[in-house]
């Protein structure tokens, strides 16, 4: 999801801005993104907390309305850290740097959530993938009875 996020961000950020896209930004952008966001999504519990808060909110965990609404906190975590770090890499921070990463947030957290509920599936496809783990939702299945008995 860092992937995406962070070249979403590093694409959509200028031109929200009203600024052209530099080839050279969008790749120091994407990449620092990508570390950025794998370190936040490592270290901090983002996924189980995104799931507690869409179950929260009353959504049947595996349903539709679950897959939307963890995504809302999970993109929020993702776009504020994000966000707050590239635009602190790019402009530097000064009086009026709170106005630069904040004046642009509901446009593109919008994108950014667009793009997240998308590319969801593949991501976890791709993760399930690497870890070699089956996806699943809900109460773990009961375990086969033991043979022999």
């Amino acid at each position: 999801m860092s992937v995406f996020l962070a070249f979403t961000m590093s694409l959509f950020s200028p031109i929200v801005a009203g600024a052209a896209v530099e080839p050279m930004g969008l790749l120091m952008g994407t990449l620092s993104g990508i570390v950025i966001g794998t370190v936040v999504m490592a270290a901090l519990p983002v996924i189980p907390l995104s799931m507690k808060f869409a179950v929260s909110c009353g959504a049947k965990e595996g349903s539709l309305s679950w897959f939307l609404l963890k995504d809302v906190l999970l993109c929020t975590i993702m776009y504020l850290i994000l966000s707050l770090c590239l635009n602190a890499m790019v402009s530097g921070i000064d009086a009026s740097f709170v106005n630069r990463w904040l004046a642009p947030a509901p446009l593109l957290w919008i994108i950014c959530y667009v793009v997240a509920i998308q590319v969801e599936p593949l991501c976890m496809f791709l993760s399930c993938k690497i870890t070699r783990t089956q996806l699943s939702f809900g109460a773990p299945e009961a375990a086969p009875e033991a043979e022999g008995r």
